[in-house]
Parts: C-alpha cells; structure tokens; sequence
C-alpha cells in the first residue's frame, strides 16, 4: 500500500505548483496601467471643472458694469435767501464748527449791517458744499438784494434779480464752477440797469434854457434853483444810494389785507404811500413785488393768492405815481420761509410782501 499514497502525494503537489505560479508580465502591466488611467482621469475632471469656473467670469463684467457708472453727490437741503440786509438761512449743517463759519462768511461779504436769522438744524453726518465754494458765489452776488441760494441733492437754485446779464452770468460761473456734476437752474432775472438813465441829460439841457445873466422873477429862474436839487436823486448817490435800505426799513411792518383776501388795510395804504414817495424820487429805477404765504392750504391756493397780493401793492404803487412799466408783481406761495411754520408767529412773518429795487 506504500506505492499509491506516494503517488497521490505528488500529483497534488504538481497541481498545487500550477496555480501557484509567480504572476507574469500581463500582471505587472495591468497593475501599471490601472493607476495611470485613474491619474488620467482626475486630471480631465480637473481641467473641466477649471473650464466650468472660468467660464462665469466672463460674463462677469455684464453685472460689474452699472456699478462703474459715476453716482451723483446728495447735499443736504440748504438755502440762503437775502432780502435787503436780512438774510435768512434754512437747511441741515453736520456740526456748529461749520454753522458758525457760515454766518461768519455772510457777515463778512455784506458788512456788519446784514441781520442773520438762523433756522438752520445740525444733523451728524449730512453733505454740505465746500465752504470756498459758497463764498465764490455770495461774492459774485453781492449786488442782488434779493439774492436767493438753494441746494438740495444734486440740484443748484439761484434766484434773485440783477443789475446786469454780466452779474448774472458771474454768479451762473461761480456755481457751476463749483459744482459741476449738479444740476444748475439759474433763475436770476436781468432788470434793466439803466435803460432810461439817458434821460438824465434832460437836466442839463435845462441849463441851456435858464437865463440866469437876467435876474428876472419869472419862474425859469426858479426851475434851475430846483434842478440841482432833482440831479442828485436822479442819480445812484444821495438818498437813491441807500433806496433799498430805506424800503426796507419802511416794509420792517409787514404789509396786511383783509382774511384770505387781497384787498389792503387803511394802516398798509398809508405805509406804502410813503414807499412810493420814495420810488417816485429815484428815476431810472426797477420795483419788484413779491408776495409770499404761510404754508397752510396748496400751492393751488397759496401762488394764486400771492400773486394777487402782490399785484395789490403794484397797482397801489402805480396809482400813487411810480411808472406802471418799472412796476413787476410775482407770487411765490409758501416758497422761501423767512420763520417756522411750526407757530402762529412764524407763519405771520412768512405772509408777506417784499419790494426790491434795483
């Protein structure tokens, strides 16, 4: 029985030999080429995914783009209205360090005589224009007594009444100038300055009529002894230099009329008769009325009525002997409060009647 087990025992270990045999050079190349593939791959998913984040940003400056477009720059609202020697100021300020050079920069362009009436609020952090800014164009206004400024957002207003088309186009520079991003309505009327003041050499072409060698009492004689005295009120100097200072002193009343009406109190008749005295004085001269309302009721009511009181007073002038064509009547409504709103007192001050001349 020996023979058949070792036989048994061999074949087994020939089988066994068989299947395992070292791997060949198929395996080793599989196992190579398996890890290259797989590199292979990873390195397309990279390049794609790159592709795929790119790719967005080219549409990129499509949405970066309204953003590159210039943004205007909101001021806060402000307004500086002069009438006559009293200027009054509305409007938002960041601080007191600035309000005070403001008030200081008023007083020093119109002389130590103007009244400042402060209305203004300090608000933290609200845009005001350059200080130099506004004091170019209070200087190139100096000569309007009806001076108005206003700025709020990214719009300039000027109004106001000039002597020339020159001071109106050196007080449009200087705002332009300084702000030239905004937007700038200059609502500045041009009065004629001195269309009739070629009339004065009427005067002396009474000196060529008095016959003063003949001492004769006949009223020639007297006409030249009045003349020197009509030349200087015809002229800018004497009394005429200082008109609008003393209309102003003369309206320092406020002018009144009947409730929600526009006929005139006895009181107002009076008043104004002394105001055209003083027109009648000066030739060659422009009369504007302004009428102004409280800011009860619409601009529907309010400008209406202001015209019609305005127009009450011009036609009261005129028919006390001031030239109908150098008379102009405007209505403002509840535009440019002189006080609050907020209080009987202040809306009283804001129903008014302002005369300016130029």
């Amino acid at each position: 029985m020996p023979g058949p087990e070792t036989s048994t025992l061999t074949a087994w270990r020939k089988v066994s030999r068989f299947y395992r045999r070292p791997p060949g050079v198929g395996w080793f190349l599989a196992l190579t080429a398996i890890p290259l593939l797989l590199a292979m791959i990873g390195l397309g998913m990279a390049d794609r995914s790159k592709l795929e984040t790119n790719a967005p940003s080219v549409a990129a400056p499509s949405t970066v783009a309204p953003s590159v477009s210039p943004q205007r720059f909101l001021f806060a609202p402000l307004s500086i209205l002069r009438n006559g020697n009293v200027i009054t100021l509305n409007g938002e300020l960041p601080d007191i360090a600035t309000r005070t050079w403001l008030l200081d920069m008023l007083a020093g362009v119109y002389g130590s005589d103007v009244e400042l009436v402060d209305n203004l609020i300090i608000k933290q952090g609200v845009a005001v224009p350059d200080s130099a800014a506004l004091a170019s164009v209070f200087k190139a206004a100096v000569t309007m007594p009806d001076f108005k400024f206003k700025i709020n957002g990214d719009a300039v207003t000027l109004i106001g009444t000039a002597t020339s088309g020159a001071v109106k186009s050196a007080v449009g520079a200087a705002a332009k100038a300084a702000w030239p991003n905004l937007k700038l309505a200059n609502n500045i009327v041009v009065l004629p300055d001195a269309v009739e003041a070629p009339s004065a050499p009427a005067a002396p072409s009474r000196p060529e009529v008095p016959p003063p060698p003949t001492p004769s009492p006949l009223s020639p004689s007297a006409s030249p002894a009045l003349a020197p005295a009509r030349t200087p009120t015809a002229s800018p100097a004497g009394d005429c230099g200082n008109l609008q200072a003393d209309i102003t002193a003369l309206m320092s009343t406020p002018i009144t009329f009947v409730t929600n009406g526009q006929a005139l109190s006895p009181g107002s008749r009076q008043q104004l008769s002394r105001v055209a005295e003083k027109l009648k004085g000066c030739r060659g001269l422009q009369v504007t009325v302004s009428g102004y309302t409280d800011n009860t009721g619409n601009d529907g009511i309010n400008v209406p009525l202001s015209t019609s009181r305005a127009k009450a007073v011009a036609d009261f002038l005129v028919a006390q002997g001031v030239p109908a064509d150098r008379v102009t009547a405007k209505g403002f409504g509840s535009a440019d409060p002189v006080a609050s709103n907020a209080t009987p007192d202040g809306r009283a001050q804001n129903r008014r009647v302002v005369i300016t001349v130029s």
